[in-house]
């Protein structure tokens, strides 16, 4: 009669050990676990990353903003080099390119 007593004395430490084991499971892979947490982690980190990317980024752009407001000469440079535009009494001088055989002085010989 002792192995009665026995076998039901212990079923409180097996689902106390069972309890344990599920909850040591599910902190470390539920939800809100320490994988979640490590994973949230990361995703912080290139967060944080890509925000510091991009105020740099915000950074240029607003001293770019200020100089095309308040910097004729900066402006003159952007709008000589994009569009082309000369002032009036200039003299526009276009020198060939190299390795053309169009160029001015090359030979073709035969």
């Amino acid at each position: 009669m002792q192995k009665g007593k026995k076998k039901t004395g212990n079923l409180p430490l097996f689902l106390a050990a069972f309890g344990l084991v599920f909850l040591l499971l599910m902190g470390i892979l539920g939800e809100w676990g320490l994988v979640d947490l490590l994973k949230l982690r990361k995703e912080k980190a290139s967060i944080i990353a890509a925000n510091a990317e991009i105020a740099d980024e915000n950074e240029t752009l607003n001293r770019r903003i200020y100089r095309l407001k308040n910097d004729r000469q900066y402006v003159e440079s952007i709008v000589r080099r994009e569009l082309g535009v000369v002032k009036e009494g200039e003299l526009i001088i276009k020198m060939p390119s190299v390795g053309h055989e169009n160029d001015v002085g090359s030979k073709t010989e035969n």
